[in-house]
């Protein structure tokens, strides 16, 4: 299983801002994924709230978490809009707990990218702070425990050559 890693923006900064777990469509392709062992994983963890929790109501097709049409926008179907909330914050999929860092594909070279559009990366892209965070991710990208679970789940990789102009690759991951 993966072990859970810190996230570059603070918490209170990431839940303070309005972008993240907000999407325009349903089918967004930034609607974050969830893996059968992260599934597991939580299962193992909170046995009684699994099922309401990860039902077939909140996992779609291919792993992504669903949304949900509230108000002019489509919402993970985890995100409490009116409290600018997580309802799974401490359990929250592997890509939440990256992210603005993104697993892309792009034909098959694999990367971590960076989605440039997060206001606290506009504020800390090239800063101390961000390359030692950075460190310690292709550290973390580097165990054998975080590659078998990428090997495992590939699905995870996303091609966002369409936002092309929102991320950059940071490095290149080989499984």
């Amino acid at each position: 299983m993966i072990e859970h890693f810190p996230q570059f923006v603070p918490q209170k900064v990431c839940l303070s801002c309005d972008g993240c777990c907000r999407f325009k469509e349903e089918t967004s392709v930034w609607r974050p994924k969830i893996t059968k062992d992260e599934i597991a994983q939580v299962r193992a963890k909170k046995s009684s709230l699994i099922d309401k929790i990860f039902s077939k109501e909140h996992v779609g097709s291919k792993g992504y978490l669903k949304t949900i049409k509230q108000k002019s926008i489509c919402k993970c179907t985890f995100f409490n809009l009116e409290q600018n909330t997580c309802t799974i914050y401490s359990d929250r999929p592997f890509e939440c707990q990256i992210y603005p860092f993104l697993l892309n594909k792009k034909g098959k070279e694999l990367a971590v990218s960076v989605h440039l559009w997060c206001p606290y990366i506009q504020k800390k892209r090239y800063t101390a702070e961000f390359e030692g965070y950075v460190v310690s991710l292709k550290n973390f990208f580097h165990k054998e425990s975080t590659r078998v679970f990428l090997r495992n789940n590939p699905s995870l990789f996303n091609d966002y050559s369409e936002f092309a102009d929102e991320i950059e690759a940071i490095f290149s991951v080989n499984l």
